[in-house]
């Protein structure tokens, strides 16, 4: 019976070939893709722990100034004030976040890195934004600890990577915001032979199912990393993991 369903399994499947249903169902790709992407990010909500992560109250509305509350609580929890740290920053925009960490790590030979375009989403981010939105100029650094990389992550990334830059055994915080699935899975795939356990990985746009979510899962799942969530807010669009 198991072979006669293999078998059964690869005649239909081919006959699917031949039809090319696609040519009639793909304005279906995308709306199914969100709905089952959205599906398993409120299952995963559900199976997050309740106790020992910080989660501020549910609210229709999203106020961004709640990213600096979970910035704070991170920064006092694992004690970074004075740390060394490595802090990597994956789509700077305006600088504020990138500025913010600068700000409030202390110790001399921590190091801050920016990546960006510069010029904005090199693609469309799901329907309000298009390729070129979000564009900002190179934020001014009066921090010689700070260095910003312009351009695709792609072609950046990796020959930042391979000049050694970053240490083994040096606490990293990797803040991940750039918004696209591409840009997030690409940047998460080239660092993981540096993560190490104790290292902290903000998301900025977690909740948004078919980008930020969906890279994350394919990271962890295809990977086998194990990330434990230790706070987020504005309902998950900003969370924040520690490596295990």
């Amino acid at each position: 019976m198991k072979s006669f369903l293999f078998k059964l399994n690869a005649v239909a499947k081919n006959i699917l070939i031949i039809i090319q249903p696609h040519v009639l169902l793909s304005f279906l790709i995308q709306p199914f893709a969100f709905i089952s992407n959205f599906i398993s990010l409120t299952k995963w909500i559900a199976q997050q722990p309740k106790e020992g992560v910080y989660k501020e109250a549910f609210s229709l509305l999203r106020n961004y100034n709640h990213r600096i509350d979970l910035y704070n609580y991170v920064i006092n929890r694992e004690q970074l004030q004075n740390a060394e740290i490595i802090y990597i920053e994956m789509g700077v925009c305006s600088g504020g976040s990138f500025q913010w960490w600068m700000e409030n790590n202390q110790h001399a030979q921590s190091q801050f890195h920016g990546f960006d375009t510069f010029e904005g989403l090199p693609e469309s981010w799901g329907y309000f934004f298009k390729n070129g939105d979000m564009n900002a100029a190179v934020p001014e650094l009066a921090d010689a600890r700070g260095h910003f990389y312009k351009g695709l992550f792609q072609d950046t990334l990796v020959p930042f990577l391979t000049k050694g830059t970053i240490s083994i055994g040096k606490r990293k915080i990797i803040h991940l915001d750039a918004d696209l699935f591409s840009s997030t899975l690409f940047s998460l795939s080239m660092l993981y032979p540096y993560l190490e356990k104790g290292d902290i990985i903000f998301f900025d746009e977690f909740n948004v199912p078919n980008h930020e979510y969906l890279a994350y899962k394919i990271f962890t799942e295809s990977f086998y990393v194990n990330l434990e969530l230790i706070g987020s807010v504005n309902n998950y669009y900003q969370t924040v993991f520690k490596v295990n």
